[in-house]
């Protein structure tokens, strides 16, 4: 998720807040702080009711992290690596590298999240009652903290991709049918309709009393179905690239350039008339590198001519390479992850051939119209 800032590590895993925690953590306490305290606590000065919200919002915050956090030491417990949880402003979102080996890892990796907040709720509960009749911050706090986590609990509960409780639809569906695909298309198909129904519903309310509730149902209705639409893409696209390897989608003709060729001669005597984006740079039969057209514009015009090739591209020990014969999903995730356009295709040492986007999305749309039977049986050719 871009736009994101570290703010330290727990437990090995890298904290990130997006810019738009910000905005709902200043909505939070403002709302708090003019609206619902002053409401439910009369009678105390305004910088206390000011001071109660932004620690209530902090508090809430905090909450969603446990709630992440419980995902997160998990999936942990069960041998996944877990890189990042961030907060945003619909929440929190943990980053757990590779997908669910069984039904029973799916269910309680996505359940202790909504269970650790209903017993949150239950631990701010019992200090509430504690504290009830009095009319103090520490009141005020238990008892908002106790409805809200309340809340997360049961509605991370809804039965809608990619909430948790739709994960645990997954895994049940998972369970009883056996097959994870089905599994995935039922949920993220519910998750849709829930997100369109939160959609009708808030669209309503614009038009009733309740505006800023119906504005909210929007954003997350949208926010729900969206994600499960992305959610059916690509499992759409897992299906498309099943069975096809990195061959498949290469080409074969690879563009190379020596690394003692200068940045001037590349661009004007290469570049400009077999309009290539990047060229495998290579000595005799042994990569050196790979240069492309973001290399050659960080050259300044005036220091074309006395660069080398060597000078500005990228290393060899840096460049991102697969064998022929591996899955072609696993290239695309390549891609993905690293947010390049290419790799380099090797075997015995060699570089035979250049995977991109498009050679991946064009094996793709030819698998998406061809029979099911077919697309493990037969290649395309290049």
């Amino acid at each position: 998720m871009s736009g994101t800032l570290n703010i330290g590590r727990l437990f090995g895993i890298r904290l990130k807040i997006h810019f738009s925690w910000v905005f709902i953590f200043a909505l939070v306490a403002g709302t708090l702080a003019i609206s619902y305290l002053p409401t439910a606590y009369s009678g105390w000065p305004t910088p206390q009711y000011w001071i109660t919200g932004i620690i209530a919002s902090a508090l809430l915050f905090a909450c969603v992290l446990a709630h992440e956090l419980s995902h997160s030491l998990e999936a942990m417990r069960r041998g996944r690596k877990v890189t990042s949880i961030t907060l945003f402003f619909l929440g929190g979102v943990s980053q757990i590298e590779e997908e669910s080996r069984s039904a029973g890892e799916e269910f309680w990796v996505s359940v202790v999240g909504p269970l650790a907040s209903l017993v949150l709720a239950g631990l701010f509960l019992l200090l509430f009652l504690n504290f009830r009749g009095g009319n103090s911050s520490i009141t005020a706090l238990t008892q908002y903290l106790a409805i809200v986590n309340l809340a997360i609990g049961i509605f991370n509960l809804t039965p809608a991709f990619p909430l948790d409780g739709g994960r645990v639809l997954k895994a049940a569906v998972w369970k009883l049918s056996g097959n994870e695909g089905r599994a995935v298309t039922i949920s993220s198909v519910v998750g849709s309709g829930v997100g369109f129904a939160m959609i009708a519903l808030g669209v309503f309310l614009l038009f009733s009393s309740n505006q800023y509730t119906g504005i909210w149902l929007v954003i997350i209705g949208w926010f729900i179905q969206s994600s499960a639409a992305s959610v059916r893409k690509q499992r759409d696209s897992k299906t498309a690239l099943s069975g096809r390897v990195v061959r498949d989608a290469m080409r074969g003709d690879v563009p190379t350039v020596e690394p003692g060729t200068s940045i001037l001669d590349l661009l004007e005597s290469r570049m400009a008339t077999e309009l290539e984006l990047a060229y495998v740079v290579v000595l005799g039969d042994t990569l050196q590198g790979l240069i492309t057209v973001t290399d050659v514009k960080r050259v300044p015009i005036e220091a074309r001519r006395f660069t080398w090739v060597s000078q500005a591209m990228t290393p060899a020990s840096k460049v991102a390479t697969l064998p022929p014969d591996a899955p072609l999903e696993e290239g695309l995730g390549i891609l993905a992850n690293r947010r390049i356009g290419q790799l380099v295709v090797m075997e015995d040492d060699k570089p035979v051939g250049l995977l991109t986007r498009a050679g991946v999305v064009r094996v793709m749309e030819v698998s998406n119209i061809l029979p099911h039977e077919s697309r493990n049986s037969e290649t395309i050719d290049e």
